[in-house]
C-alpha cells in the first residue's frame, strides 16, 4: 500500500465528507455476470461473508450513520442498497429496513436519499409498491437487447436473464413514480448505439454507461481505441436525439468541460469518500477497489464496535481521499485533468506503482473528451457563444 500522509476529512468540506453509504444487504447474487467485480474479478472475500445482512448489523449501521450525520451536521445522507442482489433479502426484511432508515433520518434530522440497485429478476408490482412508498430511487442492471444481455448476464445455470429484466423495465416505465434508470457496462465488441436505441424504445429515462473494470495488471482484451470509438459514436447518437435520456457520464463530462458542477466517483478530480457496509458489518472503502487485489478492501472495522470515522485512518480509504495528489506528472500536465481526474480510481492501479498511474483507459478517455469538447465548441460557436474553455 502506498505511503501517504493522513488527511482529515473535515478539512475537505461537506461535499467530500463521506455522505454516501452503500449497504451490502446481500452477500450473494442470483446471477453470475462474467464481468462482475464482486465475484468474478479475483476477490474471494465474499465466500466468508454472510449471504444476507442480519437485522442486528443493519440496525447498528443505521444507528452509527445517523449519529455520524448529526455530529458533522450533514445536509443529507445518500444511502445505497446494494449486494450481491439486494432483493434476495425479501420484502419483509426490506420493509423493516426502509422503515428503520426513515426513523433514523427523522431522529438525526438529516434527510436520507435512498437508492437501490438490482438486476431486476425478482422485481414485480409488490416490490415496486414497497419501494415507491419510501421514494426509493431504482437502478436496474441491464446490457441491452437479448442477444447482448444474455451473453453475460446469466444465472448460475448459464441461462440468460433478459426476459425477467425486460419485464421489470416495462413495469417501471409504465408505473414507477420515483426516479429510476439503467446501469449498463460498455463493451466495444458491440455498438453502444444499439444498446441505447433499445433502452430508448423501452422508455428508459436514465442510463449510466460504465467503463469496464480493468487496470494495469489486468488490461482490457481489446485494442486501444476500441472504447473511444464506442463512446464517441454513442455520444454523437445521443447528442442528436430530440429528447435524449439522461446519460450521467456524458452530462457530467459536458458540465466539467464547461468548468462547472461536480463529478462522481467515475469522473472528475474529486476525493473518493464513499463508504461500504458489507454483509458481515464491516466498514470498507469503495467496493470496486477489490478488483485490484484479493482482500484489498478488508478493514476489520465492525459497525457494532466502531464509529464511521474509524475508516478515515484506513490507508486505502486515505488513497481515495488523496487520489489527486498521487497522480503522475503526465496526468498533472494534461488539459483534461479537471475533467477525468486521472480516471476511475480502480482503473489506475498497478502492483508496481499503486494508484500513481493514469487510467488504463487513458488514451480512450482522452479521445472521447476531445470529441465531446469539439462537438460542444462547434455548437457554441454557431450560437455565437463562448466556446468550451481551455
Amino acid at each position: 500500500m502506498q505511503n501517504i500522509e493522513f488527511k482529515s476529512i473535515p478539512e475537505l468540506g461537506e461535499y467530500y465528507f463521506g455522505t454516501t453509504f452503500v449497504m451490502k444487504v446481500a452477500g450473494r447474487c442470483n446471477l453470475n455476470c462474467s464481468y462482475c467485480y464482486m465475484y468474478n474479478k479475483g476477490d474471494t472475500t465474499y465466500t466468508s461473508r454472510p449471504r444476507l445482512m442480519s437485522r442486528e448489523i443493519a440496525e447498528a449501521s443505521l444507528t452509527r450513520i445517523g449519529a455520524y450525520a448529526r455530529r458533522h451536521e450533514l445536509s443529507r445522507v445518500v444511502l445505497g442498497i446494494h449486494g450481491g442482489e439486494p432483493l434476495l433479502a425479501g420484502r419483509e426484511w426490506m420493509g423493516w429496513f426502509l422503515e428503520l432508515a426513515k426513523r433514523t433520518a427523522e431522529s438525526a434530522c438529516v434527510p436520507f436519499l435512498i437508492a437501490l440497485q438490482t438486476n431486476g429478476v425478482l422485481l414485480d408490482e409488490r416490490w415496486m409498491e414497497l419501494l415507491a412508498g419510501y421514494d426509493v430511487l431504482l437502478g436496474i442492471s441491464a446490457d441491452g437487447p437479448p442477444e447482448i444481455h444474455d451473453l453475460v448476464r446469466i444465472d448460475h445455470a448459464g441461462r440468460g436473464s433478459y426476459t425477467q429484466v425486460r419485464r421489470a423495465i416495462e413495469l417501471l416505465a409504465s408505473s414507477y413514480p420515483a426516479t429510476w434508470g439503467i446501469l449498463t457496462v460498455a463493451d466495444p465488441a458491440i455498438r453502444g448505439t444499439e444498446v441505447l436505441k433499445h433502452f430508448v424504445d423501452l422508455g428508459v429515462p436514465r442510463i449510466d454507461f460504465l467503463w469496464p473494470d480493468y487496470h494495469h495488471d489486468n488490461r482490457p482484451p481489446w485494442p486501444a481505441g476500441s472504447l473511444a470509438k464506442y463512446y464517441c459514436e454513442l455520444f454523437d447518437y445521443w447528442y442528436g436525439l430530440p429528447s435524449p435520456p439522461h446519460i450521467r457520464w456524458f452530462e457530467t463530462a459536458m458540465s466539467l468541460l464547461l468548468g462547472r458542477g461536480w463529478g462522481f466517483d467515475g469522473l472528475g478530480p474529486d476525493p473518493v469518500t464513499d463508504i461500504m457496509v458489507e454483509s458481515d458489518g464491516t466498514w470498507e472503502p469503495l467496493d470496486t477497489l477489490r478488483t485490484c487485489g484479493n482482500g484489498i478492501t478488508r478493514t476489520g472495522l465492525d459497525v457494532r464496535t466502531h464509529d464511521v470515522e474509524a475508516i478515515w485512518d484506513v490507508p486505502l480509504y486515505q488513497i481515495g481521499i488523496q487520489n489527486q495528489d498521487l497522480l503522475p506528472a503526465v496526468c498533472r500536465a494534461c488539459e483534461y485533468r479537471q475533467v477525468c481526474g486521472g480516471g476511475y480510481l480502480p482503473h489506475r492501479y498497478s502492483h508496481a506503482a499503486g494508484f500513481s498511474n493514469p487510467s488504463v483507459h487513458c488514451r480512450d478517455l482522452y479521445a472521447v473528451l476531445c470529441h465531446i469538447r469539439q462537438r460542444m465548441a462547434t455548437d457554441l460557436q454557431k450560437a455565437g457563444l463562448t466556446a468550451v474553455a481551455d
